[in-house]
């Protein structure tokens, strides 16, 4: 028969009762282990804004920008979302029409706006292989000509790859490529941020910088165990890529 495998605790942490690589932690669980702030908008929200880039050529980028403009407001309203690419300054504009209680979806690519296609780009390359060059987008809705929200994406311009050749042993491996480019990989492993949940802000920077300090270019996060931006902030200014594993026997549902 069938029969689903849930994690009943979740979303928490894997290790809450203790692991193989620290003790148990009575009442770890208790309270707010991450920020909580306020942040005060207008009626229109831009919500979960990303930047992602194909690299067809050596010396072409093409940029795809994605965000939802979520209206809390009671009934319809004109937005216009704007933004702003740096270095570069690459602007766009457009103005949509979005529904009351409605979280609209908005795609910009190429056949959007041609602009968000760059020549020379600045890559981003792991730790020991180049620069960390990365680039800000600025966005911002305005409902009546009023700023509503606005929301600040940092990113850079990659492109990964993965391909399967034979070894000198003519044995099956992986060969993992960062803008064209064969890259070894090496790292450590991460199990968790602190074993308090003490580390937060400008303290993931020193941790991440004794990884690149000893020339690894990945960490593997076990688990998927950090979720604050900072830690994923500074893995982008010193070139650190991050595995992420999620483990499906601890958080897929509906396994048969």
């Amino acid at each position: 028969t069938d029969m689903a495998y849930v994690n009943w605790c979740s979303p928490s942490y894997s290790s809450a009762a203790g692991w193989d690589w620290m003790p148990y932690v009575p009442g770890r669980l208790a309270g707010i282990t991450g920020n909580v702030y306020l942040r005060v908008t207008g009626d229109v929200l831009i919500e979960h804004p990303w930047v992602r880039s194909a690299l067809p050529s050596d010396n072409t980028a093409e940029l795809t920008v994605k965000t939802g403009l979520y209206n809390t407001g009671k009934q319809s309203v004109q937005v216009t979302l704007r933004g702003k690419i740096t270095p570069g300054d690459i602007s766009f504009e457009k103005t949509y029409t979005v529904t009351a209680g409605v979280n609209r979806e908005i795609i910009w690519d190429k056949s959007v706006f041609k602009s968000l296609v760059m020549d020379n780009p600045q890559l981003w390359w792991p730790n020991g292989y180049g620069e960390q060059n990365l680039y800000s987008c600025h966005l911002e809705c305005l409902v009546n000509g009023k700023v509503s929200d606005s929301r600040d994406v940092t990113f850079g311009i990659r492109k990964y790859e993965y391909e399967k050749v034979n070894n000198s042993s003519n044995q099956p491996v992986w060969r993992f490529k960062v803008n064209g480019k064969p890259v070894y990989l090496k790292g450590g492993n991460w199990g968790i941020s602190e074993y308090l949940l003490r580390c937060h802000g400008e303290e993931y920077e020193e941790k991440i910088l004794l990884h690149k300090d000893m020339n690894f270019n990945m960490i593997r996060l076990w688990s998927g165990c950090v979720t604050d931006d900072e830690f994923y902030d500074y893995c982008d200014r010193h070139g650190i890529m991050v595995w992420d594993d999620f483990w499906i026997v601890f958080s897929y549902f509906g396994v048969s």
